[in-house]
């Protein structure tokens, strides 16, 4: 019996009951959408900060327009941007979540089409229902979420072109392609290689070649992007050639293993209490049945449902996404061209190879389907709702009273939540920031070189990194949240950060950058190096340093200090706690005692270094710093102190100067500060070695 033209043959028709239960789970699936504010979908949150940008740019309440370029060009991932602003008076939190609606209800949609034009039954689209809930929502691509039901929309329409050569069906196919571009770049890429391949394998004879023109059409977009961004000026100055070493693709591979240990955490990884395992386990299930419910009649030779080799094309480009998961770069440059995004693609496209026909006693199949469906969704729902409960709180009541235009800082100590995986409040405070104050944040997806919305020169903040309240940029900001599990006391402490609300793991602080204006700052050294400071409690100043020095060269110091009462003595640094990823350790003491110490011994400044030798210089008794000493050039080459009894007025017999640390490189130098004046910190600037070291002032009787 010859077998069936699958290309040739109708669609198959949509059953009559079919939109009524996909609209059942998609308006399910919109529930938590709609019924919760702060969702645990982690850059979400930052593509909500683009989209205010974008929308509210020339409103003078807000600092946008002093800060950051809106798209000029043609650039990928705009089109969320432009939704925003197309739709007025709705706000860029409302605008995410229609954006997020358009993917909820466009996945099984898509997948639908997708089916039909590979002569699949339209009902194994209800296996997306549940599936809607995963990986890369949890991690908050929402351009490239957005795009899936456009590229499975582009691949039905490329069969049915390459099936019947409508010209319609190429421009539709083009625009199709051209849409994913300004969605996503990365779907726009996957989208065109594939309609190439489809039109291509189901295209007839020289049609094969000449109904490639759709992708032709669709190319410019691409090529006029890689051409400014890796080849032209812009890239050249930008050093982001792809022939220049810090431009170069920056290969990263993993290997096979990892990548194997990893297929969870990229596809359906949401929930950490497993309920998403439940729910994947569960559609696999299903779908080895749906299988298996197919596959026998075909080894029985008794169904008409066998498709030709040329018909097995869904699956070829499904098994090509997979080996391209295992063999492609995870990485390349700051694009980020993460591979691992196929792998949600690889999973959908395969819930459409069961060949079989809901008919008879198989329309039962649909019934634990749809269930499963609906009770995920409801699950989401609540797993939302106690994330924002537990995970955000009052946050945004407290953050509502900042004056307008104010700068913030977010600092991570933790990274994690308790309800999500992939560090869900990334971006949760700087966006409800944004949203209610429009002001300058310290990060946002604008620090990255190919996202549409850059910063303008010289705006570019800098992050509060490390040891956030002895960070010199710390006076950028005027208020800093800190996520951390216990209470930073070293924050506590410091004269310049006011505690005003405290809930869960969060903790707000007002910058007071008042006595720090007023002191005076003597440094001595080159340039270099990332700066840093440590100032005394109040009522304390500084009588000693622990100098590490090695090869010659000064490479930190950690400040100690004492009452001015005369009432402590300098004391050995505290143990640090244990110590977060960052680029610079944090260091947070979680008992009295350790809190206490603090007051006499602050934070080491610099690098720790192997092998280093260690000099405590102090002074003598009744006397506090008052000066510097030693040798320096590019770098501190020696370091000493002079030292004088409160209060000192400038005369230089009442100094005494301590053992100076160091090499013989360098000039020499001695600086003091004003008389009148003590020094109440130490501070410096960092890389390898010190680069500078330098001494705050103050008129001792208002410290």
């Amino acid at each position: 019996m010859p077998m069936p033209d699958t290309d040739r043959s109708p669609l198959p028709p949509v059953p009559k009951l079919l939109p009524w239960l996909l609209a059942m789970g998609v308006i399910a699936n919109l529930a938590p959408i709609w019924t919760v504010t702060w969702l645990p979908m982690g850059d979400l949150f930052g593509h909500v900060q683009l989209m205010d940008i974008v929308l509210r740019y020339g409103d003078p309440a807000t600092s946008y327009r002093e800060t950051y370029l809106l798209p000029r060009t043609l650039d990928p991932n705009t089109l969320s941007l432009w939704f925003a602003r197309a739709v007025p008076g709705i706000g860029a939190l409302t605008a995410a979540r229609l954006l997020l609606s358009a993917y909820v209800v466009g996945l099984p949609v898509s997948l639908v089409v997708l089916a039909r034009a590979w002569r699949r039954d339209p009902w194994l689209a209800l296996l997306a229902l549940p599936l809607t809930w995963n990986a890369l929502v949890n991690i908050g691509f929402l351009n490239y979420i957005i795009a899936l039901p456009v590229l499975f929309t582009s691949l039905a329409v490329a069969r049915r072109y390459a099936e019947s050569g409508r010209w319609q069906r190429g421009v539709a196919l083009a625009l199709l392609l051209t849409i994913l571009f300004f969605c996503h770049v990365i779907a726009f890429l996957i989208g065109m290689g594939m309609a190439v391949f489809v039109l291509i394998w189901h295209g007839d004879g020289l049609h094969r070649l000449t109904r490639l023109w759709v992708v032709l059409a669709a190319a410019p977009v691409g090529v006029q992007w890689i051409w400014r961004k890796f080849i032209a000026l812009e890239a050249t100055v930008e050093g982001r050639t792809f022939g220049t070493q810090s431009g170069n693709l920056g290969l990263w591979f993993l290997t096979p293993k990892e990548l194997v240990n990893q297929l969870y955490e990229w596809s359906t990884q949401y929930f950490r209490d497993g309920v998403d395992r439940k729910m994947a386990w569960s559609v696999l299930a299903l779908w080895l049945v749906l299988m298996v419910v197919g596959l026998v009649p075909q080894l029985r030779g008794s169904s008409d449902l066998r498709l030709r080799w040329r018909d097995r094309s869904l699956e070829l480009m499904t098994l090509l996404c997979a080996i391209a998961y295992f063999f492609l770069p995870s990485h390349m440059n700051e694009m980020s061209i993460i591979t691992e995004r196929v792998v949600m693609q690889v999973i959908l496209m395969g819930m459409l190879w069961p060949q079989l026909e809901f008919t008879a006693w198989r329309r039962w199949l649909i019934v634990p389907i749809l269930a499963l469906s609906l009770v995920y969704a409801w699950t989401v729902r609540q797993e939302f709702r106690r994330f924002e409960r537990v995970e955000i709180g009052d946050l945004p009541h407290a953050m509502e009273k900042f004056p307008a235009k104010s700068r913030f800082c977010y600092v991570l100590v933790e990274r994690d939540n308790a309800t999500t995986f992939m560090g869900a409040v990334w971006h949760v405070p700087r966006a409800i920031f944004a949203l209610q104050h429009g002001g300058l944040v310290d990060d946002s997806f604008a620090v990255r070189p190919y996202t549409p919305v850059q910063y303008k020169a010289g705006a570019m903040p800098t992050p509060l990194i490390g040891n956030f309240w002895n960070n010199q940029h710390l006076f950028d900001y005027d208020y800093v949240l800190v996520r951390a599990q216990t209470a930073p006391v070293y924050a506590d402490m410091s004269p310049y950060l006011q505690r005003t609300w405290h809930q869960g793991h969060f903790w707000l602080y007002r910058v007071q950058a008042g006595d720090r204006r007023r002191m005076q700052v003597v440094t001595v050294g080159g340039a270099g190096g990332t700066g840093e400071f440590s100032d005394c409690a109040k009522g304390y100043a500084l009588n000693g340093l622990i100098v590490q020095q090695k090869d010659d060269l000064v490479r930190s110091f950690t400040p100690l200090c004492g009452s001015i009462a005369g009432r402590s003595a300098p004391v050995a640094p505290p143990t640090p706690a244990p110590r977060v990823r960052s680029h610079r350790p944090l260091d947070l003491p979680n008992t009295e005692a350790a809190a206490e110490e603090a007051k006499t011994s602050g934070h080491r400044l610099g690098p720790r270094v192997q092998n280093a030798e260690e000099v405590r210089l102090t002074c003598p008794e009744n006397t506090f710093v008052v000066g510097m000493t030693g040798r320096a050039a590019l770098f501190v080459d020696a370091l000493g102190l002079l030292c004088a009894p409160v209060p000192w007025m400038g005369d230089t017999n009442r100094l005494a100067t301590t053992r100076i640390v160091g090499g013989p490189g360098g000039s020499t130098f001695s600086a003091s500060c004003p008389k009148g004046q003590i020094a109440v910190g130490a501070q410096g600037a960092f890389g390898e070695v010190a680069d500078q070291a330098g001494i705050a002032c103050i008129d001792w009787s208002t410290w």
